[in-house]
């Protein structure tokens, strides 16, 4: 079953103006206020990868904003009536999931590791369950299983081919548990964001140190 929740209006307009000013820094953009209109065709990617001894875990929120988002509702209201109901959320995500297990990839290393879907999607309305420009946000949940041969400096890279047609701002964050040590690697990569229609992001982590668990497999 699909997790579906909304969220106050007023939750929104507290959490969306911090949430636009790091991506604003991070695209290079003109602060919120300034950048309003311009971000209006936009979708949010913000990638959270946690490396742990046994699971690598990859939640990608997507925020869709005005344009983007009304048209996702137009396809969520399969009756046409300008209201979206749970069911038809329901049924929209169903339709999503085998496209959307399809454009995230986990490469380690150079080494391609094919995430799995940890929950179903969530997605959250917003506060707002009409058609027409709004904001939504969608949340995936993926695994891999962290290998063993792990090293320290080792790259980890997610592919994000969500929505590439959109005009993208990302995020990263990185967290390290079970003694591991990651890091998000700097935006300024010219590939960080690929700005050609239908091209993966490459959102860039760095293995700064692996669990104790996997150095002391590797010198056995």
């Amino acid at each position: 079953m699909s997790h579906i929740s909304q969220a106050s209006q007023g939750k929104w307009r507290i959490a969306c103006p911090a949430a636009l000013l790091v991506a604003g820094i991070v695209a290079g953009l003109p602060l919120p206020g300034v950048a309003h209109d311009i971000l209006t065709n936009f979708v949010q990617h913000s990638v959270h990868l946690t490396l742990g001894a046994h699971n690598l875990d990859v939640t990608v929120d997507i925020t869709f904003f005005e344009e983007w988002s009304a048209r996702e509702r137009q396809t969520m209201d399969a009756d046409a009536n300008g209201r979206i109901t749970r069911a038809e959320l329901e049924v929209y995500l169903k339709k999503l999931l085998p496209e959307l297990s399809q454009q995230v990839a986990v490469r380690i290393a150079g080494h391609e590791f094919p995430p799995v879907l940890l929950y179903d999607p969530e997605i959250d309305l917003l506060g707002c369950g009409n058609t027409g420009p709004g904001h939504h946000r969608l949340r995936l949940f993926f695994f891999v299983s962290t290998p063993g041969s792990l090293r320290p400096g080792e790259e980890i890279v997610v592919e994000d081919r969500l929505w590439t047609a959109a005009k993208a701002l990302v995020t990263l964050q990185a967290e390290g548990r079970d003694g591991c040590v990651v890091q998000t690697e700097t935006p300024d990569d010219p590939d960080f964001v690929s700005s050609r229609s239908g091209e993966a992001r490459l959102c860039k982590f760095r293995c700064l140190k692996p669990s104790q668990e996997q150095v002391a497999a590797q010198i056995k």
